[in-house]
């Protein structure tokens, strides 16, 4: 029995308890001892309906709680998967969002820059109406004068000195 337990301290079996060790070394040195069950220990082969029946049930109960364990293992790499496919979709997202403002900040600073270019035409379109309009004028007001030298000179009396 001593050398049964220093097996077991040294690690070189499965942990017994001193009732299997004690079963153990009784069957070695009888085959029908009753000693174990007269002092109402149960030996590690001798299980009764009750327990068998027990273990039995525990067994199923340890089977549907591995498989359920597994189904949720399953759910729960599903869910990952899916996590980290939304949060791929989402930083492609945020791409696109990015480029397409980025876009539209160009598009609004080249926007910015027609209109610039075409106020600066319509002015000088403007300005250049203006120029031949005041062009013309002077044309029209130099030839009246000299119209009127001549007249003048012939002794024609112009509108200036009717209306004085």
């Amino acid at each position: 029995m001593e050398n049964m337990l220093a097996q077991l301290f040294e690690g070189l079996e499965t942990p017994r308890s001193s009732t299997e060790i004690v079963s153990k070394v009784l069957s070695q040195t009888s085959a029908a001892s009753t000693f174990l069950k007269n002092a109402g220990l149960q030996t590690p082969g001798s299980k009764s309906a009750g327990s068998v029946a027990r273990e039995a049930q525990l067994q199923e109960q340890l089977q549907a709680e591995k498989t359920r364990a597994d189904l949720l293992q399953q759910e729960l790499d599903t869910l990952k998967k899916k996590g980290e496919e939304t949060e791929d979709a989402l930083a492609k997202t945020q791409e696109v969002v990015l480029r397409t403002q980025q876009e539209m900040e160009e598009f609004k600073k080249k926007q910015e820059a027609n209109d610039l270019l075409l106020e600066i035409d319509l002015e000088h379109q403007r300005s250049n109406v203006s120029y031949l309009a005041c062009s013309a004028l002077a044309k029209y007001l130099s030839v009246v004068a000299v119209v009127t030298q001549c007249l003048e000179q012939v002794g024609y009396v112009t509108c200036e000195r009717i209306c004085v």
